[in-house]
């Protein structure tokens, strides 16, 4: 009897693990990326400061970055499970960027919260008072 209920808690044990696996999975940078290249309209190169950055955006909503290297970076994302922390100097480099790619394409934008995916990814939300530039003629 002893073996048979140790068997059954195995199992539960492990069913228990896939499900945080996946959990932790859903979170990383592989899933976002995954979600931002099918689901959002704006994907792009940017060259901000002499550096390539990558570029995917909803707009008036929210956005996700990385160099344009970013399959490493995903890959990164993916090997770490998200858990790796960029340096504030690589976080400032970023959100930087993210500033001026939204003042280009946008009036009166505010970050408003960011999520470090891992590898050089971040999930970046933001507002902005109007959804396009205004040209000046």
């Amino acid at each position: 009897m002893t073996v048979s209920v140790a068997r059954e808690l195995n199992k539960y044990k492990n069913l228990f693990a896939l499900i945080a696996l996946l959990l932790l999975l859903h979170s990383c940078g592989l899933a976002k990326a995954i979600d931002y290249s099918f689901y959002v309209p704006e994907h792009g190169e940017y060259e901000i400061k002499g550096k390539c950055y990558g570029i995917e955006n909803q707009p008036g909503e929210r956005l996700l970055i990385t160099d344009c290297g970013g399959y490493i970076n995903v890959l990164i994302a993916t090997f770490t499970l998200g858990l790796s922390i960029s340096s504030n100097r690589t976080l400032e480099a970023y959100q930087n960027a993210t500033k001026e790619y939204l003042d280009s394409k946008y009036e009166g934008c505010e970050i408003t919260g960011l999520k470090d995916l891992g590898g050089r990814i971040f999930e970046i939300f933001y507002r902005c008072e109007s959804e396009n530039k205004l040209s000046i003629r």
